[in-house]
């Protein structure tokens, strides 16, 4: 979720929790200055009624053209003793006008007079509908709560975009920015001390990943250099040693197994030398590859090759599958998968290799009939727990070409056979 959303939904949740506990306090804060008001009222009112009483004056009619009334009972010690003096509540009253019941206040007080008896004074006067001034609250409360949110959400999205502005620059230069590329300089001017500081860390770190990708470029290519030499010196002149016939058999079939060490170690040169400059972002040219060309052109030379293993081949072109690559790392990735299919398979097994739209689909039976780590495959020189041999790099290319290039690869074991499936992504 973006930084924008997160901040307005996180503001918009300490709104409601603000709003809510506003409005109860509010309520309250509203009712009880009602009750006031009113309670002052039925006060006077009763202490009118009560001096007229005990002066044994002419009391007032029980309504006075305002709905207030009035009761007079005389009660006992013991029901005194049972309530308080003086005592307030909201109930509903028969209005003898209106011949209905309607909400009022009451007022409840206990007096005794010059002989000692006690009597209680009802006084009531007609009140707000409560159920009517909450439904007022609860409405406005709603909608004060969508205007305040809307505010707050636009309010806070307009700010945090005003304000990180240069992140989404620095993002923006960060996500274009290609390490041995030619990147544009970072221009992304603030005056927030943060992002100042960010922008110079962030300029201080590529700059510094800039200089181990030169120092790591030039040494793997002096390396490869440096040994390109003397291996190609060294399988010279055990070639020439083969020639010697003076050399008994079991020197040859020495000579012989060193040699073809040293090929090995070629190529393995070739191959750390090409998955470094694919890592290293060196391949950048890109054009409209058809893979089922290039798998229509290979197939025959592996089939050649590995004729000795008796593996049966299948080619379905459903589809010409294109992928936007660079020419030579495309007949290098479907180079890999083929080999990788063929040196890992079982004398008569099977090898499939279909094309449609969307994918290449490489099949090959499984030499112990046991499904790789998902998670290892890819990794170098990965074998797995039940085989003692070596994927190689072959797929640790593969996957750097295809990480290169944004494209999916994806491993996965069905019928006793390994599929590797490429996409775009």
């Amino acid at each position: 979720m973006k930084l924008i959303n997160i901040i307005a939904i996180r503001l918009s949740l300490i709104a409601a929790v603000i709003l809510a506990f506003w409005s109860v306090l509010f309520y309250y804060a509203v009712m009880n200055e009602v009750n006031d008001e009113v309670d002052d009222a039925l006060e006077d009112y009763a202490e009118t009624i009560l001096i007229r009483h005990v002066r044994n004056e002419e009391l007032p009619t029980q309504s006075s053209g305002s709905n207030n009334q009035f009761f007079i009972k005389e009660i006992s010690p013991e029901e005194a003793i049972l309530q308080e003096r003086i005592r307030y509540e909201d109930r509903n009253v028969f209005i003898n006008e209106k011949n209905e019941f309607e909400p009022a206040r009451v007022l409840h007080y206990i007096f005794e007079n010059e002989e000692g008896r006690l009597f209680e004074l009802e006084v009531s006067t007609p009140h707000i509908e409560k159920r009517d001034l909450k439904q007022a609250i609860f409405y406005w409360i709603i909608f004060l709560f969508i205007a305040i949110l809307l505010f707050v959400s636009i309010l806070s999205i307009w700010s945090v975009k005003r304000t990180m502005s240069p992140l989404r620059v620095l993002l923006k230069w960060i996500g274009c920015y290609r390490v041995g590329a030619d990147n544009k300089p970072l221009n992304n001017p603030t005056k927030i001390y943060e992002l100042s500081t960010l922008n110079k860390v962030v300029e201080d770190s590529f700059g510094r990943m800039e200089e181990a990708y030169l120092l790591q470029k030039r040494f793997v290519e002096n390396a490869s250099h440096e040994m390109q030499t003397p291996l190609a010196i060294s399988i010279s002149r055990l070639e020439m040693m083969l020639e010697d016939p003076t050399l008994s058999e079991k020197q040859m079939e020495a000579v012989v197994k060193t040699k073809q060490t040293l090929d090995r170690l070629v190529k393995m040169n070739r191959a750390l030398l090409l998955l470094s400059k694919i890592d290293n972002g060196q391949f950048h040219s890109h054009a409209s590859v058809c893979i089922s060309e290039i798998v229509q052109k290979l197939v025959p030379d592996y089939q050649m090759v590995y004729a000795a293993k008796n593996i049966s081949l299948n080619t379905v072109i459903k589809e010409p599958f294109y992928l936007n690559i660079d020419e030579n790392l495309a007949d290098t990735l479907v180079s890999n998968l083929i080999k990788n299919a063929y040196t890992h398979n079982i004398s008569g097994g099977e090898i499939l290799i279909s094309t449609d739209k969307n994918s290449l689909i490489v099949e090959n039976t499984s030499s112990n009939n046991e499904e790789l780590d998902k998670k290892l495959i890819f990794e170098r020189f990965y074998h797995s727990s039940n085989s003692r041999q070596s994927i190689g790099l072959g797929l640790s290319i593969v996957q750097s070409i295809c990480r290169n290039y944004n494209l999916d690869i994806i491993y996965s074991f069905v019928n006793g056979k390994h599929r590797f499936t490429i996409k775009n992504n």
